[in-house]
């Protein structure tokens, strides 16, 4: 599968979609990748990719190897691979990852970490150094 960074996912057998005007509140988990367009709050996993499409509001902790981001999002986003914050993306919240991309236009407030147990080189040491304090991020990026 070939990755095109302005086509959203590359679909498979294994991708579910929550259609806009869908909402749900409570823990979901989505072997493979799951494309959200709704509203949504609670503990949100998938295997694969998650996406949060423009049209969404989640209010929710999202756990993926990556996410993507072009809706809103309040809350806690953990992914193992990357997170992406597309152009429209607006996200209040922490987030833990060992690739952050934020893309011109996206809104993000909170603060970054690596994935536990990760450095940002993709070394695995037993643990982080002390002084190595998150980073508290505000921002909006804008183009000029």
């Amino acid at each position: 599968m070939r990755w095109n960074r302005r086509s959203t996912i590359a679909l498979d057998a294994s991708t579910t979609f929550v259609n806009e005007g869908s909402e749900f509140s409570g823990t979901c988990s989505f072997n493979g990748t799951a494309v959200l367009r709704g509203t949504m709050k609670g503990d949100i996993r998938a295997t694969a990719r998650l996406v949060v499409e423009r049209a969404s509001h989640l209010e929710a902790e999202l756990r993926a190897p990556i996410v993507i981001i072009e809706g809103e999002v309040v809350g806690r986003i953990i992914a193992s691979d990357r997170i992406e914050l597309r152009e429209h993306a607006r996200v209040f919240g922490d987030l833990e990852t060992a690739v952050l991309i934020i893309e011109e236009g996206a809104l993000f407030e909170g603060q970054t970490r690596p994935v536990a147990g990760r450095s940002a080189g993709g070394a695995r040491p037993d643990r982080l150094p002390e002084a190595s304090p998150d980073l508290s991020t505000s921002l909006a990026a804008t183009g000029t």
